[in-house]
């Protein structure tokens, strides 16, 4: 036996290759073709709608036991576009004062929470829907922020986002943000 002359014979290589590129892009069709009919890696079909949300702010100030204090406020309007249902439709306050007079001192304290479109308005009900040309407004002495002692409420550093929560699933989608 030739020892030399089988180290150097590679006649048997290029069969070899060929079997294991067809492997492979079988596989790979294979694969890209399961994708396509079996819908895997779908992108989601949740779309949020289209509606031009838009901000109206305002700052003023009150007097509360002779001393000012700031009293903005935020108007909320669904300006066009598709209408959403109010039960849908969520306004999220983060970082937020109110000032509160109780005994004769004023105490200021935060509002971070989340608000649906229904409860600025007690004749919006749940299946009521938005639509353009309506709005909300947020301030003080008003529902949602209407505290037995809120007197002012201050904007200054907040953040106010219109959030959309699909009633098909969990998702929930910003549809407009306004910081101050």
């Amino acid at each position: 036996m030739n020892v030399r002359k089988l180290c150097t014979d590679d006649s048997a290589v290029s069969p070899v290759i060929g079997v294991v590129l067809m492997v492979a892009i079988t596989v790979l069709l294979a694969a890209t073709a399961a994708t396509f009919f079996l819908g895997i890696g779908q992108e989601n079909t949740n779309t949020k709608p289209n509606a031009a949300i838009g901000f109206n702010y305002e700052q003023d100030t009150s007097t509360v036991n002779g001393d000012e204090y700031r009293n903005d406020t935020l108007k909320i309007s669904h300006k066009s576009g598709e209408t959403i249902k109010a039960k849908n439709l969520d306004v999220v306050v983060q970082s937020a004062k109110t000032y509160e007079l109780s005994g004769g001192s004023v105490s200021s304290s935060g509002v971070d929470d989340r608000f649906q479109w229904d409860d600025f308005d007690a004749s919006i009900n749940d299946n009521d829907e938005v639509s353009g040309g309506e709005s909300v407004t947020l301030k003080a002495k008003t529902k949602p922020v209407d505290g037995t002692n809120v007197e002012a409420l201050n904007l200054e550093g907040a953040t106010v986002k219109i959030v959309w929560d699909d009633p098909g699933s969990s998702s929930t989608f910003t549809l407009n943000t306004w910081t101050n």
